[in-house]
């Protein structure tokens, strides 16, 4: 194929399903020299079998830059098998480079969410309990990063934890937020850190709408301005002098 014509920075992510089948996202960019009608077509390969895309996402050139398995045949319990993902392409005016690259399916899967996190306080200490996320892997093969932050003060923390609680000593005067991420331990290599939690907050204190606050401290100035004013025009109109009244005419 022509030079520079191949696919570059390709980039595959693979996420297991709550039925435990295994999806596959590859995104990659067409190669500089590539004419602008070329057209690229991606396949993987797991050990035996094949599969070419049937969903691709076009740029605004409608070249195929995207490509989507909502299911594959990439098994999930096993560890650091190799996926090859093969990528064509073909144009009226230059011969397209094919291009390929193998990926270790766990260093490229995006590790779920844990699941049924609990934060709850115990006295002076914040206590956090979560399940694995969903996969395979026993609880033994997670890693989590606690992320922390202290609504009072400012301060953020994110601490690395080996298992699926914690516990720690914290200001109970303070109102907290708190997220928590899975990846890969022990078990296998290392994969892309899940999404954060949603956040849960913690603690007595509660942070005020800076924006609502301001507003309800101007409108009670402005009402109590006017009722000021309206008092010292009262106060002026009773202190007035009683004009005269006007004389009665004579008759001559």
């Amino acid at each position: 194929g022509a030079p520079e014509t191949s696919v570059t920075n390709l980039s595959c992510v693979t996420r297991i399903t709550i039925s435990h089948t295994v999806s596959l996202h590859c995104t990659w960019l067409p190669g500089q020299g590539a004419p602008e009608d070329t057209n690229y077509f991606l396949f993987y390969r797991y050990e035996t079998y094949t599969e070419e895309c049937q969903d691709y996402i076009k740029d605004k050139w409608n070249r195929n830059t995207e490509c989507r398995f909502p299911v594959t045949h990439i098994d999930p319990e096993e560890v650091d098998n190799l996926v090859v993902i093969h990528i064509n392409g073909s144009s009226k005016y230059a011969a397209i480079k094919p291009f390929q690259q193998l990926f270790n399916q766990n260093a490229i899967e995006k590790v779920n969410v844990p699941r049924n996190v609990t934060v709850f306080l115990k006295q002076n200490d914040l206590l956090a309990t979560w399940e694995k996320p969903v996969s395979p892997f026993s609880e033994e093969c997670f890693e989590y990063e606690f992320y922390l932050f202290n609504l009072k003060s400012g301060n953020k923390q994110i601490l690395k934890i080996s298992s699926n609680d914690f516990r720690l000593r914290i200001d109970v005067t303070s109102r907290y937020s708190v997220q928590i991420r899975a990846n890969h331990h022990l078990c296998c290599m290392r994969g892309f850190w899940s999404d954060w939690t949603e956040i849960i907050y913690v603690g007595q204190n509660k942070v005020e709408n800076s924006v609502s606050w301001i507003l309800a401290v101007l409108c009670v100035s402005t009402c109590c301005t006017f009722l000021l004013v309206a008092i010292i025009c009262k106060i002026a109109v009773l202190r007035a002098p009683l004009a005269p009244p006007p004389p009665t005419p004579r008759c001559k």
